[in-house]
């Protein structure tokens, strides 16, 4: 259904049914947009996603000296607008509501995922760092020939074998034991609140592994997805109604300001509002 205030949309949240699972929400302000990480927007990137990442630190050292995981470093990288293999998420519905309604002049639609516990990781977990540390490894990567093997002998090839090197350089407890399933999944990281935005967005993330080879990203299981026909649940935002509900999230305290804490955007909401 078109969602045309607030309302609308409290009220069909909650005919959604929660089993053993937790819901995320993403925002998109025009219903076009894929769901895929930045990094696998651009076949460029994706196949020099390890030298972004390491000449990202190399350039601003003293930035990352608190980082010390793979994902702790993605975050921050996401944070100032470098590609990476997550997908931002929130658990509050009114924020991806927000950005759905953002400054495109098409329809825009918020996401739903229901996502199964067993899926939901937190920042300390294995297999996140496995994904994590992905990242690092050059645009060869590609287990599609060896992923069918025991996982004994899949875990003594070289490819998993450098991964592995990667994962203890960050974790020296870590059984260099990986499951090929591992590095193929989407998993949902609730990460430190590490910084002002992702505490006033109550940001999660998808953090993505590979299909097979490193150029094509792991698949978003279909039954997270609730917007899809299947599965009943369609929160499309009409572009003429975007103006009215921005305006109703700002009297609940929902606006560019508290969102994005810095001090450019305060400046920015304070010339709007006044303006």
């Amino acid at each position: 259904m078109a969602i045309k205030n607030i309302a609308d949309f409290v009220k069909e949240l909650q005919k959604i049914k929660i089993r053993s699972s937790e819901l995320f929400f993403r925002g998109h302000s025009d219903v076009e947009f894929k769901l895929e990480p930045s990094i696998y927007r651009n076949r460029k990137l994706i196949n020099n996603e390890h030298y972004l990442f390491k000449e990202f630190i190399l350039r601003t050292p003293t930035d990352f000296l608190n980082e010390k995981s793979a994902l702790e470093k993605l975050v921050k990288m996401q944070h100032y607008g470098l590609p990476t293999r997550l997908l931002d998420l929130t658990t509050n519905a009114l924020v991806a509501l927000f950005f759905a309604c953002g400054k495109s002049k098409r329809d825009g639609k918020v996401i739903v995922f229901r996502v199964p516990n067993n899926d939901i990781k937190y920042y300390d977990s294995d297999t996140v760092s496995i994904l994590a540390n992905i990242s690092k490894r050059p645009s060869s990567f590609d287990i599609e020939e060896i992923k069918t093997m025991d996982i004994e002998e899949f875990n003594k090839q070289e490819e998993i074998g450098y991964l592995i090197h990667e994962i203890k350089e960050e974790k020296s407890y870590f059984q260099p034991i990986i499951n090929p399933k591992d590095i193929e999944r989407v998993v949902a990281v609730k990460v430190k609140q590490s910084n002002s935005r992702i505490i006033k967005q109550s940001g999660a993330f998808f953090i993505f592994g590979i299909n097979g080879v490193k150029s094509q990203p792991a698949i978003i299981p279909n039954e997270w997805i609730l917007n899809l026909e299947s599965n009943g649940v369609d929160f499309r935002i009409d572009n003429d109604s975007k103006e009215t509900i921005l305006q109703e999230l700002n009297v609940v305290g929902i606006n560019e300001a508290t969102l994005f804490p810095e001090l450019e955007n305060q400046a920015k909401h304070l010339k709007k509002f006044y303006g």
